[in-house]
């Protein structure tokens, strides 16, 4: 009897501990919150970045990223044709939802439940595979080298061509050196359900290329003491859903500050930026201060200067600079526009018509006609390869542009530079300023073709440009145009989707097709696309899906691509 009893007590007991729950800890979004890694701070970069062979996810931080470019690559064709290379690099924003959250501390069994939203829209990104993954693991910390493989052109780093793998930089990362859950989300999925054990040095990371990843410490989560989070403020519907890395080459997160321009050019901007307000009466102060400060201006500032004078009817100042022109050798016949009207009837007209041409004619027997020779030489040797009419293949321009770069550096250390007192003022028809000298083609073609001596040119020139002998800010040579935001096509400013909006250079734009007067504004970086009558569908699309249409500028838009 008392066996059976003692038989009895154990399976009440054995029933009782059967009957037993686990105690589950519960977590809630704030709880994550309170745990979350690196906010916005790192990228999925895998095997694919930049031709890498590695094999290992890195979850790297990016804010120091340079871009290819900035690191020193140069790349050429073999049949030396041009090749522009153009860097885009956005980070977008990822956001988790933890809809469920349990951890059995007995078998450290974790439950997860949740939803993802945000990141980059698979519709922006032609041929991407859309692919969220989730990781969790013991992380390592390390150092993600950037390294860049030469393809089908040919790299040059460091004035040296390369074959194979060059490292470009190293920035802060990790890696999960044990992964015990992985599993990705492709399509329109966006929820997804964990069970995995865990351990005090297990973390969570949500992630997919081109967006910040997501990232939890579920060690300290789930292990150790209880910490109070706050929750996520929900993020604005017109908030923007990306971070621009890289924009057109420029870093634009961490930029590069840039060497400030000459005293010079702020006050042309100012100047330039009174025109556009049509406050004459404040540019015509600032064009004197410039003047008392530089004996030298260039022929444009000039020219704008003579018209501020004129619009704001103080002719005794109009005369006055305009024999500034005369000093450049500048003829009579520029004063043929009707704005000069009022010149012509006044008083004083022919007094300085009898100086102006004085002083024009001393001028141009002044200049260095040697110097104009030779500089004219360079030009057709140039153009008898590349004109329309006659343009040689790529290979014979390379070399072409190759001899006239050098040819050009050895005249600018021999001769000095070409400025407008020494071979004058280049006009149209006696009558307009024209700002691009035509050797400004020389130097565009090599800054396009990259010739061996190129870097002994653009030195040249810059110390040119720190002596105020050429133009070199306001140049179109040094502006890298395949990567202009503003583009004008059929007459229409368009905007690249991928660039911020520049109010100033769209009132600058707008007002170079509507000015009576004929003042020269530095426009800034801009594209003329000419119109294709034998494919029109493809560049309309083209406009139609990547730039926003800002404004229409002209209805004679044939005649002004001519």
């Amino acid at each position: 009897m008392q066996k059976l009893i003692l038989l009895l007590a154990m399976l009440v007991v054995i029933a009782g501990t059967g009957q037993e729950k686990p105690k589950l800890k519960t977590f809630t979004q704030k709880d994550f919150n309170a745990h979350q890694i690196g906010v916005n701070t790192y990228d999925l970069w895998d095997h694919l970045t930049f031709g890498s062979r590695d094999t290992i996810p890195f979850f790297v931080d990016t804010k120091d990223y340079k871009g290819i470019i900035n690191y020193g690559l140069e790349f050429s064709a073999e049949d030396k044709r041009t090749v522009t290379y153009i860097e885009d690099y956005s980070i977008y924003f990822h956001e988790l939802t933890i809809e469920r959250c349990t951890f059995n501390p007995k078998d450290s069994i974790a439950e997860i439940t949740g939803s993802f939203s945000g990141g980059w829209n698979i519709v922006e990104m032609d041929g991407a595979s859309e692919k969220t993954e989730i990781f969790i693991g013991e992380i390592k910390d390390s150092l993600f080298k950037v390294t860049f493989r030469p393809g089908s052109f040919i790299t040059t780093y460091k004035n040296h061509v390369r074959k194979d793998a060059i490292v470009l930089d190293s920035l802060p990362a990790f890696y999960f050196k044990k992964l015990i859950y992985r599993q990705g989300f492709g399509g329109n999925r966006k929820n997804f359900s964990i069970r995995c054990k865990v351990n005090e040095k297990s973390v969570f990371a949500l992630a997919r290329f081109s967006c910040y990843a997501e990232i939890y410490d579920l060690g300290k989560l789930f292990f150790g003491p209880a910490v109070s989070g706050k929750s996520r403020p929900k993020r604005a519907k017109d908030a923007p859903r990306f971070v621009r890395i890289i924009e057109k080459n420029v870093q634009v997160n961490n930029p590069k500050p840039e060497k400030p321009a000459p005293e010079y050019y702020q006050f042309t901007e100012k100047a330039e930026g009174y025109i556009l307000m049509r406050q004459y009466a404040k540019a015509k102060e600032t064009y004197a201060a410039l003047a008392q400060k530089y004996p030298t201006l260039f022929a444009r500032d000039i020219h704008n200067a003579i018209r501020v004078f004129i619009l704001s009817r103080d002719m005794k100042s109009a005369f006055t600079w305009s024999e500034k022109l005369a000093t450049k050798g500048v003829g009579l016949s520029y004063f043929k526009a009707k704005l000069f009207d009022g010149m012509r009837k006044n008083p004083q007209w022919k007094t300085f018509c009898v100086k102006y041409d004085s002083l024009s004619k001393l001028a141009i027997s002044k200049q260095d006609e040697h110097l104009k020779v030779e500089v004219d030489a360079l030009v057709r040797e140039d153009q008898n390869d590349y004109g329309l009419e006659n343009r040689k293949e790529p290979q014979i321009l390379y070399e072409t542009t190759a001899r006239v770069t050098g040819k050009l550096a050895e005249l600018l250390k021999r001769e000095g530079f070409p400025t407008e007192e020494r071979i004058g003022v280049f006009m149209k028809n006696d009558t307009t300023l024209v700002t691009s000298p035509d050797y400004n083609v020389i130097i565009r073609h090599a800054v396009q073709q990259k010739p061996e001596g190129l870097k002994e040119l653009i030195g040249l020139l810059e110390k040119k440009y720190e002596a105020q002998e050429y133009d070199m800010k306001r140049s179109p040579n040094h502006r890298n145009f395949p990567s202009a935001c503003f583009h004008i096509y059929k007459g229409n400013l368009y905007l690249d989707k991928s660039c911020g909006n520049n109010e100033q250079m769209v009132l600058r734009m707008t007002f170079m097709f509507n000015n009576p007067n004929g003042f020269i504004m530095d426009n800034g970086n801009f594209i003329v696309s000419e119109y294709n009558k034998e494919s029109p569908e493809e560049w309309d699309k083209y406009y139609n899906e990547k730039f926003n249409l800002i404004t229409k500028l002209t209805d004679e838009w044939e005649f002004y691509e001519k």
